[in-house]
């Protein structure tokens, strides 16, 4: 039967079983809001913004100006005109930064995120004679080559060497420079051939290694040697001569200081001169000075331009630092006059490296990012022109105009670039030649700029001081290079190594021309360079022929030369001869056959693959 009772219960459905407890969530501990607040506190404190003076003196102006707004009853008129004002600020601000923006160095911009991207990878030997798509017949040329190369290097440098090899272990500057072509060749290259010299003596325009090999010199020792190397061999003799009786005594200045200043006042325009050990150390001098004397914070340079290796102005490759207060603007762009007049209440001093008119807006021409036929070097049209407007925007916006003469200061002319563009800067830095073979750097300036107290700020004070700074060998030295570059006969001999120069620049270039060779060169003043007119990918091998022609050139191979005012007609004749000779073993070699591959396309491949597989951990 259906009708009782337990037949009722027993059809009922089962008890449900309680709910289950629901798992812990974050939110459960802290609300979004307080979540929130807590994202930004820690942010705040891992990425703390600049306490300056302005942002306390506004927020303390502004506390204060509620206060009063307070006790008159009228807070939310004051926040009004309070918005409104600083509204208006940050509007003019956000122009300044967007202005800033474009007016930019691209590489600026982008280095900072790519640095850490870019591995170091190389071309196995497999690929390194076909890179260029080279058929097998041309690679094996190449490679024989590169063995003959060898062979006589191992009989020719056998001293240099070893002398090389040992270095290594021991500087690592050496190290560094080591490295002479596009980066991913440098591997098999530094296998087969190591071009560190060891030097024995200088022979007027030559060099003199300790195996007897003799080599007309183009390095111009990194822009040293202006004169020649046997005036400063004479230089140097005259400086001891000088000081030998003084010894190393510090810290007080000689008679032969004294009159040094009076030669370098002469030179430079300005009053007060400051001395140092080197120019970068001059640069830090100077824009220390500016900064201090200005009370603003900013310093311009312009993309591509090298002013030593301090961190403090060296904004992209080759520091990890990227300084916060060095705007990089675009040499010779109206937008990075723009940005100095905008920011004029913030700049205290625009620093142009003249130099930069041969190779504008990118860095020094090197055979290390020699990829193809890149270079591109040449005096800029219009640089003077460029430099002018320059100068008459640091005047009206109240910024110092310094010219770093280091490199370009004795070279381009007898009183450097202000004397070759016709511009007077505020502060000028020398350094190389000015030391007549010795180590020196130099600042000068006017007494408002060069100021090292403050006269009203008893603490303020722009510590600028070097033990060595004023050294008698030095001062001895750099007196007898002035004394030698205040005859009036040295204008003359500076016209007549320039007409040189273009006579040779204009042979060379013929002479390549005519025998199908596909090298250009171009010159500015005493600084030319080699330029490349088809795509290859092998170009930076020429240094490597050139040395073994008998011609010594920098660590950055091709890419900036240097000519001196010793060098006679029958020298730029033999230069050409063994330049010539050079270009023969290149175009014998097979390094100048035409690409088979897009060499642009081909580069970017094994980038492309390099940063792969770096990525995924295969690098």
């Amino acid at each position: 039967p259906t009708d009782f009772p337990w037949c009722s219960a027993m059809r009922r459905s089962p008890p449900v079983p309680p709910p289950a407890a629901s798992p812990l969530s974050p939110s459960d501990f802290i609300d979004a809001r307080t979540a929130l607040l807590a994202v930004v506190c820690s942010l705040l404190v891992l990425h703390p913004p600049r306490i300056s003076r302005s942002l306390v003196g506004s927020a303390l102006g502004v506390g204060a100006l509620w206060a009063w707004a307070a006790s008159l009853g009228v807070e939310a008129d004051a926040a009004a005109v309070a918005a409104t004002l600083l509204g208006v600020r940050a509007a003019y601000r956000l122009y300044q930064i967007v202005l800033t923006m474009l007016a930019t160095f691209p590489l600026q911009l982008t280095f900072p995120f790519v640095v850490d991207l870019i591995p170091r990878f190389s071309i196995s030997k497999r690929s390194f004679f076909n890179a260029d798509g080279a058929s097998a017949e041309v690679a094996r040329k190449r490679e024989a080559a590169l063995e003959a190369l060898q062979e006589r290097w191992r009989v020719k440098y056998k001293q240099c060497l070893v002398f090389g090899s040992d270095l290594k272990n021991l500087i690592s500057d050496v190290r560094f420079t080591s490295g002479r072509c596009f980066p991913p060749f440098n591997n098999v290259v530094n296998e087969y051939l190591d071009p560190s010299m060891a030097l024995a003596r200088t022979e007027g325009p030559t060099v003199v290694d300790i195996d007897g090999n003799s080599s007309l010199d183009v390095s111009g020792s990194y822009g040293v040697n202006v004169c020649g190397y046997e005036a400063y061999k004479r230089f140097i003799t005259a400086g001891w001569a000088a000081a030998k009786d003084k010894g190393l005594y510090l810290g007080s200045l000689d008679e032969t200081t004294l009159a040094n200043i009076k030669m370098i006042q002469q030179i430079s325009g300005l009053p007060e001169v400051s001395f140092h050990m080197s120019g970068t150390e001059a640069v830090m001098a100077a824009v220390r000075c500016a900064r201090f004397n200005q009370r603003k914070p900013l310093v311009v340079s312009f993309g591509g331009a090298y002013h030593g290796w301090w961190d403090g102005m060296q904004p992209t490759a080759g520091n990890e630092r990227t300084p916060e207060d060095v705007l990089c603007l675009k040499d010779m762009n109206a937008l990075s006059l723009a940005v100095i007049r905008a920011r004029g209440s913030e700049i205290a001093a625009v620093l142009v490296n003249p130099l930069q008119c041969f190779h504008l807006n990118s860095s020094p021409p090197s055979d290390l990012v020699l990829q193809s036929n890149n270079r591109k070097v040449g005096p800029t049209p219009g640089y003077r022109e460029w430099l002018h407007k320059l100068r008459k925007t640091c005047t009206d916006a109240g910024v110092l105009l310094i010219f770093d003469e280091v490199y370009t200061g004795f070279r381009v002319a007898p009183r450097g670039a202000q004397q070759a563009y016709g511009v007077q800067a505020d502060l000028v830095v020398y350094g190389k030649t000015l030391g007549g073979g010795l180590p020196v750097g130099v600042l000068c300036g006017g007494k408002e700029a060069m100021t090292r107290s403050d006269p009203k700020k008893a603490a303020r004070v722009a510590y600028v001081i070097g033990t060595f700074a004023g050294h008698p060998a030095v001062m001895g030295s750099m007196n007898a290079f002035l004394t030698w570059h205040s005859r009036p006969e040295t204008p003359a001999e500076y016209d007549e190594m320039h007409r040189r120069i273009d006579a040779f620049v204009g042979e060379a270039n013929g002479a390549f021309k005519k025998r199908g060779y596909p090298l250009e060169l171009s010159s500015w003043f005493s600084v030319w360079s080699m330029m490349f007119t088809t795509p290859g990918r092998y170009h930076w091998m020429l240094q490597y022929y050139m040395r073994d022609a008998g011609v010594a050139l920098s660590w950055v191979g091709t890419g900036r030369c240097l000519f001196s005012l010793d060098w006679t007609d029958e020298n730029y004749a033999e230069l050409l001869r063994r330049m010539l000779l050079a270009c023969e073993q290149m175009q014998a070699g097979g390094w100048w056959e035409a690409p088979r591959v897009n060499v642009k396309k081909a580069v970017s491949l094994e980038f492309a693959a390099a940063i792969g597989k770096s990525l995924v951990g295969l690098a």
